[in-house]
């Protein structure tokens, strides 16, 4: 009798992640988590970085127009200037709509003697204190020019080294493909494993000579391309359209997909610990969105870590979204390599092993 040769492995692992990756791009989540937001995203923030940062202070109608304090005020191409009645003003700077209001009078001395109030408030607390500074130091450089002050016993040297002008879309744009990634891992494999599932999908599998880890890795590697093909596109958008830096050239492109491929694998333990205890979609929602939510908003996504209280912090920068921004900032924004990012793969390899170990002992193919 002849031996019923059993079909390898590797042929049925091909055909279910072809299967699988046709599944992904029929479906519209995969393109509005992958593709539509984050390519959105990347246009706004990237237009919102590129535009200068400007003040606008109010100057009452009842300030002294000649004098050499608002001469050089409204000189400056970042100063915009909004003169109105001082009951205007001060109610656009309830509001924050200015940063503050500068008003000067003139004594009728010879010569003249200008005193200068400022009126500053708490609802733009970062413009006011940056034109409270700028304030000051016109004044302060007119008043040793009205005093024919030549040598003022202390003097100020500036230096200016050759850097790199730090925009929005350096820090946003890793941030996007962290999004994309973990919108792809969680949302695109959850719900799909939950319909073959619930559909007996897997049992029929079962049924065929193929391994359970044939097809956990079909799944896996329909989603790696997926992720590839995400992060070529918005990194191709960032730095056509917006000229994102990659300090390295073709050597940072290709360690951003090595981190994005990195990162998808840590993330599947997520997956696939959601997916064992989820029997239906009403219970997956809300598992997906409790494993995402705190990640987009905690990790790093739209601003840094730096800004939330001291002792959220430590959670923030702990987060497995958080350590993969960390590297793929690290590499572009700071310029380092790849080998300065293991604190953040090890990190992410803790996660993912931690992950794993408890989606073997819970998840259920039925």
């Amino acid at each position: 009798m002849h031996k019923v040769k059993r079909p390898g492995q590797w042929r049925a692992f091909l055909s279910m992640t072809y299967y699988a990756l046709r599944a992904q791009t029929r479906n519209p989540a995969t393109f509005a988590f992958g593709f539509i937001f984050p390519v959105v995203f990347i246009t706004v923030f990237g237009l919102i970085g590129n535009t200068p940062q400007n003040y606008t202070i109010g100057i009452p109608n009842t300030s002294v127009s000649n004098n050499p304090i608002t001469k050089t005020l409204t000189g400056q191409s970042f100063i915009r200037v909004e003169q109105g009645s001082r009951e205007y003003l001060e109610g656009q700077l309830r509001v924050g709509k200015i940063a503050s209001i500068i008003s000067v009078s003139r004594s009728s001395q010879n010569p003249p003697r200008y005193s200068v109030s400022l009126v500053t408030t708490r609802a733009n607390p970062q413009q006011s204190a940056a034109v409270t500074t700028i304030i000051s130091s016109v004044v302060d450089k007119a008043n040793l020019a009205l005093s024919a002050v030549k040598n003022p016993p202390i003097t100020l040297s500036q230096q200016e080294v050759a850097g790199r002008q730090f925009r929005y879309i350096d820090f946003v744009l890793p941030g996007m493909i962290g999004f994309s990634l973990l919108s792809t891992a969680i949302f695109g494999v959850i719900f799909g494993f939950v319909f073959l599932k619930k559909a007996l999908v897997f049992k029929r599998m079962f049924a065929t000579p193929t391994k359970p880890l044939t097809i956990l890795l079909s799944q896996g590697a329909s989603r790696l391309i997926i992720v590839l093909v995400q992060t070529l596109l918005i990194l191709v958008i960032g730095v056509l359209a917006f000229k994102f830096y990659l300090p390295q050239g073709l050597i940072t492109f290709l360690e951003i997909l090595f981190l994005s491929a990195f990162g998808l694998a840590a993330l599947m333990g997520f997956v696939l610990l959601i997916a064992g205890f989820a029997q239906d979609e009403n219970c997956a929602s809300p598992l997906a969105n409790l494993v995402t939510l705190p990640q987009f908003l905690l990790s790093g996504v739209f601003f840094p870590t730096d800004s939330f209280p001291k002792w959220v912090q430590p959670i923030a920068n702990n987060l497995p979204l958080s350590y993969f921004n960390l590297a793929v900032r690290k590499i572009t924004t700071e310029g380092g390599t790849l080998a300065d990012t293991w604190p953040y793969l090890l990190g992410l390899a803790a996660w993912g092993i931690v992950m794993y170990l408890l989606a073997a002992k819970t998840f259920k193919w039925e």
